[in-house]
């Protein structure tokens, strides 16, 4: 399935994070875990999740009303607010606090399912049992395994129409044996042979 799949510059940098700090399967892919190897401390309260940091010392607090799988999400996301943004969010303009709530989302999504470790997966081919897989093995919610599920369809779709069409150019300019409905047809049925 990810055989066409771009990783982003952000999904790059957090394989090389989990690497670094010696994460490399889904099991390892845990609060608990991950907070020792990043040196951060987990509080549990009856209150929405936050992060502080104060003279170095990392902290997240999070709702322990959440499930566990929410509680995990949710600490991503405040894991990408003290490890990648700065200054107190109730005193920065509104757009600043607007990329840095896209960006702790994009966190969450990258981190929870990191592509490295989907590579080898054989995923189910029905996207309501590869969603399962996904929240069973990763930890996460199904609404998370499906949205992440669908992103990466989405890019790895887009990833095959771009090379088609880089096909398609490079007959335009220097026209290889196989004709153009030959190469529609190849695309087309390759595209429906991945959506199955």
């Amino acid at each position: 399935m990810l055989r066409y799949y771009k990783t982003t510059p952000m999904e790059q940098w957090i394989e090389n994070l989990w690497r670094r700090a010696g994460i490399s399967s889904p099991a390892q892919l845990n609060v608990d875990e991950v907070a020792a190897r990043l040196n951060v401390w987990v509080h549990y309260l009856n209150q929405s999740s936050k992060a502080l940091e104060w003279m170095g010392m990392r902290s997240i607090l999070l709702d322990r009303r959440l499930s566990r799988a929410e509680q995990w999400e949710d600490f991503l996301h405040e894991l990408c607010h003290v490890l990648r943004h700065a200054g107190s969010q109730a005193l920065m303009p509104q757009s600043f606090l607007e990329h840095q709530e896209a960006d702790a989302n994009r966190f969450v999504l990258y981190a929870s399912v990191p592509s490295f470790m989907l590579r080898d997966a054989n995923l189910p081919e029905r996207q309501s049992e590869a969603a399962d897989w996904i929240s069973s093995h990763f930890g996460v919610t199904h609404k998370l395994a499906y949205k992440r599920l669908e992103q990466i369809q989405r890019r790895t779709f887009e990833a095959i129409l771009w090379e088609e069409l880089g096909k398609l150019e490079r007959e335009r300019v220097a026209p290889l044996p196989r004709s153009r409905a030959e190469t529609t047809a190849a695309a087309t049925s390759f595209l429906e042979a991945f959506i199955r």
